[in-house]
């Protein structure tokens, strides 16, 4: 078991919420550019454990991708239904009828951008204005072209990385140089470039790309030489983390806000070399990231979206800016981890 895997779970969804709630000042620029590496890093985890290095016979490979392919479908469901009701109540609520409801969230205009780049008014409307569930379906997207095309994945995986993050470095730039249009929309909406082509498939590739490093070093490598060899790796994640970091903020300051920085894809190289050095996630939020990270993910733009309507309504005071981002991920582990532990703990014990 990786805890430290599991304890960088958590921060990365703590460090979501943080996008989506943001801190005041230049402490919440900080905040927000070195976070970026969150989304990136559940995609480049999920490929790390798609595949086993030894698994090459093509319908293995469709076999274990169908099965993560088929789970990802039944979550992304029960999520997207929650969503929706909500949306619906809360459009109902409004004064909206129904039919006004549908035909403004399910229409051809707003399938096109949601098939295109996983977004639009399928994945968030008015009721909750972030369009976070777009990495599932971005996940979808990418299972099933693995599944595919299996028979090619470990001849153009190296290759495929290096293309789409070119491309998507050199999107973002063109966002700051030349704004063009690509499908009639510019490019500078977030997600021509955060979706499932520029940011999902070379993340999820990068992770798999990973685990087939890792197991040839394991058997190439008698076991003092792989454990010297991790002393290597440790010192290497360290110095990516850091330098990942600083990149983030120096991009922000030079670039502005964008949706992955240079500096998010040397973080998550950096995770993934230090979480095969025998690090620990320490005692208890390991354990957060084990059992509540994706619901976390999940469900608190759901938790933002009623505090916001419960404040606008006059039921709750107006929450500071830089109250609510603490506020937001205390209620999260409450409502999402801690009390259905508890709760599924009484019953064991009963």
């Amino acid at each position: 078991m990786n805890t430290f895997l599991y304890l960088i779970k958590f921060i990365a969804s703590m460090c979501v919420i943080a996008i989506h709630t943001r801190f005041s000042g230049v402490f919440g620029d900080i905040v927000d550019a070195t976070s970026r590496f969150a989304v990136p890093f559940f995609f480049a985890v999920s490929g790390r454990f798609l595949l086993p290095h030894e698994m090459t016979q093509i319908p293995d490979i469709r076999r274990k991708v169908g099965k993560s392919l088929v789970k990802t479908l039944k979550v992304t469901t029960v999520v997207y239904l929650v969503y929706s009701i909500y949306s619906l109540i809360y459009h109902l609520c409004i004064g909206e009828s129904f039919f006004g409801w549908l035909s403004s969230k399910y229409n051809l205009s707003e399938a096109r951008w949601f098939f295109l780049f996983n977004s639009g008014k399928f994945v968030y409307d008015g009721s909750f204005t972030f369009d976070h569930m777009w990495y599932l379906f971005a996940l979808i997207y990418v299972y099933g072209l693995i599944y595919i095309f299996a028979p090619v994945l470990r001849k153009w995986y190296k290759a495929l990385i290096g293309i789409l993050l070119f491309f998507l470095f050199f999107g973002q730039l063109l966002q700051n140089y030349y704004p063009i249009r690509p499908f009639g929309i510019s490019v500078n909406t977030w997600y021509v470039m955060r979706n499932w082509l520029f940011v999902g498939m070379p993340f999820v590739l990068m992770g798999i790309l990973f685990s087939d490093y890792v197991a040839s070093r394991k058997e190439a490598l008698s076991d003092t030489e792989y454990k010297s060899l991790t002393l290597k790796w440790a010192l290497f994640g360290k110095v990516d983390i850091f330098v990942g970091l600083i990149s983030g903020v120096i991009e922000f300051i030079i670039f502005g806000k964008k949706e992955v920085y240079l500096g998010s894809l040397l973080i998550v190289i950096g995770i993934l070399f230090l979480s095969e050095c025998g690090i620990t996630g320490g005692r208890y939020l390991w354990k957060i990231g084990k059992e509540g990270s994706s619901n976390i993910y999940f469900y608190h733009v759901l938790v933002i979206s009623l505090l916001d309507q419960l404040s606008n309504m006059g039921y709750i005071p107006v929450i500071p800016m830089n109250v609510k981002p603490v506020l937001i991920m205390v209620i999260c582990i409450l409502l999402v981890w801690l009390i259905p532990s508890y709760i599924l703990n009484k019953r064991k014990i009963k």
